[in-house]
């Protein structure tokens, strides 16, 4: 039964600068994937059902009805999966905004009106166990492999691609669809369940504002002897990466 699989903490990325993908031959690179804006849940499937379970061990598989297909829809028997569930928006970009509407939800019939209004999206990235067989030690390229070969194929169900390309590109893509970022990943990384690595790098889109101040007011408390707030007016917005 679902209950009996042992859980699995999601590996967590570490914030950090864009890599540069090497070029020398034989040296393992990386890939890209886009930063999805909603809650990340891991997946266990087993004889035809399904447990999904927040990155804080709560379970949530009441809160999403419409996920019930995936054990139909991945063809094995048993398999532990990684991704992260979005609401997407009229333009198809994550909304968290709309997903805050679906979670935390524990009553099955408020769950199902709910999804008839505001549907999630399960995206797939990553596959951890399949058949009894954990794939964790496996590098990711390989995991990616094999997630690819289960050939997932059911409404509310996505592997969205990794790039193995330049990370740059990839990153300036992510800004063109107005996502958040992206994250790196090493093509040569194990799955550390729970743990937060440098084999995963994300990046986000950082929103800068330029203003003038023309007033401020001394900090006390804790800012004593600093600035506690200042008053300004917006001259422009930019946005950059990093």
């Amino acid at each position: 039964a679902v209950v009996s699989q042992p859980l699995i903490r999601p590996m967590l990325a570490t914030a950090g600068a864009l890599p540069v993908a090497p070029r020398k031959p034989g040296v393992s690179g990386w890939a890209t994937e886009m930063k999805w804006d909603g809650v990340r849940a891991v997946a266990y499937v087993a004889h035809g059902e399904l447990r999904l379970m927040s990155r804080n061990d709560r379970d949530i598989t009441v809160s999403y009805p419409e996920l019930a297909g995936l054990p139909s829809a991945i063809g094995v028997h048993e398999a532990v999966l990684d991704g992260e569930i979005v609401a997407m928006d009229a333009g198809g970009r994550p909304d968290f905004g709309l997903l805050q509407s679906r979670m935390h939800v524990v009553d099955v019939a408020k769950a199902r009106k709910l999804a008839e209004g505001t549907p999630v999206c399960y995206l797939l990235f990553d596959l951890l166990q399949v058949d009894g067989r954990s794939a964790l030690a496996l590098p990711y390229a390989r995991r990616r492999d094999l997630l690819q070969h289960l050939d997932i194929d059911g409404d509310h169900l996505l592997v969205p691609p990794a790039f193995e390309g330049d990370p740059a590109d990839a990153l300036a893509a992510s800004l063109e669809q107005g996502l958040e970022g992206v994250v790196c990943k090493r093509l040569d990384s194990a799955y550390v369940p729970g743990r937060r690595s440098a084999a995963w790098v994300k990046v986000k889109h950082l929103r800068m504002q330029e203003v003038v101040v023309i007033g401020w007011e001394p900090g006390q408390g804790r800012r004593d002897g600093a600035i506690g707030a200042s008053f300004g007016g917006a001259l422009a917005v930019t946005t950059s990466s990093g």
